[in-house]
């Protein structure tokens, strides 16, 4: 996911967070494929039955916990305090009037959660379902990267080769933004269905203020917050979606137990992109792809909780000094001792070459990291039941959604994915360092493992994935004291030119016959997930 930032930061569909929590376990193929199907609408949770149309505020108890208590200017905007009450009916639309007060009183409420002042405001605008696709299909696309950007993910087994990425993530951006802010605009722009009138999820409307107030207080442009790898992205991600998912829920939190008046929702508004004309059911992307772009929303708000915890909201200021650059870190809390893993662009041999002016800095290559590597084999085990890592990955501790953490891929210490092409064929070189031998091993164990679940037999030392199936091809997995080399190509003999330096070795995990330890494949159905996405970076093109 090399992207650089197209500067958006959204708001999408998917996984409304107490939707999300109640089931992250896998069933069968149609449970998993489900996810998309029954979309529900922006963030709120305030459930329809107890939301009314108009709501008329007045001052609630006074809060002594924020972070706005320090500062009197804090929580109080253009003439609005974070308390003061207004009227606003969205039930038929939202007048220019109304639009003001509820934007400038919900910008006092996130100053006043998150102990910062806004410089200036911050446009709202509203923008239908439809005009949305249309500005997103209009984008120019580049093939070369998209052929590239297909190996990498494929590298991880987050999706295989009968899964078009470029089209998935095409659909997945389109269909689930439910609103985003503009850094180079310095707006806010929220989606509607089509032909409805405009309505404005309080949640999402404080997410984004968030996101707002994060660009006038570090600028959201600097390449710190952006990344060269998929890794590093995830990992400024889960800073900038984490940051603005724990102030979102601090602000429902407030709305729910009464602390605040909020706005409610209509009931009948529904901006699920399933029942919005134009909207491309059955076309929906792989839960796979799904959870991996969702892990900043994941685990970002636990990232933050603990570093609140340790040193207050000084302590997410230094983090945004210093942004984590792996999801290690906002896994685990703690930075690891990353190595510089390097593959040899100038090995291959007949014809087999690399890219050149993409991924990280133009070199070819990317980062997985832990997170899409845990995700890979989450997929495998709860799709294809391999049994590397639990299919129930759901947190329970009030701030991540899921976890992703398993043995197989923990002790992770670097890793430079480089993908090939050769005419038409495609193939990829992908080297991982490990902190010990014994993560090592159960990396690529739990590699073969998943190969192994799609019927990989060995042939020539190369593990072998039959025609017909999406992960089809001849994969070299080679563990050697704490790195593991994954070369693949569509044959044996392409795995050779691909590596020649490893054409004689034989793959040296999954060889015992015997089965990983089982975590089996737990029945039930996916519900569906709701506030999830990620910042909106496609790569750069």
């Amino acid at each position: 996911m090399r992207t650089r930032l197209r500067t958006l930061f959204v708001v999408a569909l998917l996984v409304a967070s107490s939707a999300a929590t109640a089931s992250a376990t896998a069933a069968g193929a149609s449970g998993v494929d489900r996810v998309n199907a029954n979309a529900s609408a922006g963030v709120n949770t305030t459930p329809a039955s107890t939301a009314s149309a108009a709501s008329t505020d007045g001052p609630a108890p006074a809060q002594t916990d924020d972070a706005g208590d320090a500062n009197r200017s804090i929580g109080y905007v253009d003439g609005y305090r974070y308390d003061t009450a207004i009227r606003v009916d969205q039930s038929d639309g939202l007048s220019d009037a109304e639009i003001h007060a509820y934007v400038r009183r919900t910008m006092a409420r996130v100053e006043r959660l998150r102990g910062h002042d806004f410089e200036k405001p911050v446009p709202v605008n509203v923008m239908s379902r439809a005009e949305y696709r249309a500005n997103t299909s209009s984008a120019p696309t580049n093939a070369t990267h998209a052929r590239w950007n297909q190996q990498v993910w494929e590298a991880a087994l987050i999706v295989g080769s009968d899964t078009n990425l470029s089209a998935a993530m095409s659909s997945y951006y389109s269909d689930s933004v439910q609103g985003f802010y503009s850094p180079s605009d310095d707006a806010i722009e929220i989606i509607v269905p089509s032909g409805k009138r405009a309505y404005i999820d309080r949640a999402t409307l404080a997410h984004e203020l968030t996101h707002a107030l994060q660009d006038q207080t570090y600028d959201l442009a600097e390449s710190k917050y952006g990344g060269e790898t998929q890794d590093t992205q995830l990992a400024t991600s889960g800073l900038i979606e984490g940051e603005a998912r724990y102030v979102q829920n601090r602000y429902t939190e407030r709305c729910t137990n009464g602390t605040w008046r909020c706005v409610a929702t209509p009931s009948t508004g529904d901006s699920s992109s399933s029942s919005d004309s134009g909207g491309s059911a059955g076309s929906s992307p792989p839960v796979s792809l799904q959870y991996t772009l969702y892990f900043p929303y994941a685990s970002g708000p636990g990232y933050v909780h603990e570093l609140l915890e340790r040193g207050g909201w000084d302590a997410v200021d230094a983090a945004w000094r210093d942004p984590p650059t792996t999801t290690t870190e906002i896994i685990h809390g703690e930075a690891p001792a990353v190595r510089d893993v390097t593959v040899d662009r100038d090995a291959a041999t007949n014809g087999w070459r690399t890219y050149a002016g993409v991924g990280a800095n133009g070199t070819g290559t990317d980062t997985l990291g832990e997170a899409s590597i845990f995700m890979g084999l989450w997929w495998q085990s709860a799709r294809y039941d391999a049994g590397v890592v639990p299919t129930d990955i759901r947190a329970d501790d009030g701030y991540r959604t899921f976890r992703y953490a398993a043995p197989a891929s923990a002790g992770w210490a670097g890793d430079t994915v480089l993908p090939y092409r050769n005419g038409d064929a495609d193939g990829f070189v992908w080297k991982s360092a490990w902190e010990t031998d014994a993560d090592a091993g159960d990396f690529a164990d739990g590699y073969v493992a998943a190969l192994k679940a799609h019927d990989a037999a060995r042939e020539n030392g190369t593990w072998v994935v039959p025609e017909g199936d999406g992960y089809r091809g001849a994969y070299r997995v080679v563990h050697t004291a704490e790195t593991v080399t994954v070369v693949h190509g569509p044959d044996v003999a392409a795995v050779n030119d691909i590596r020649p330096s490893l054409a004689d070795s034989e793959s040296t995990a999954g060889t015992s016959g015997g089965s990983s330890p089982g975590f089996g494949l737990l029945a039930g159905a996916f519900a569906l997930l709701g506030a999830l996405l990620a910042v909106v970076r496609l790569r750069r093109r």
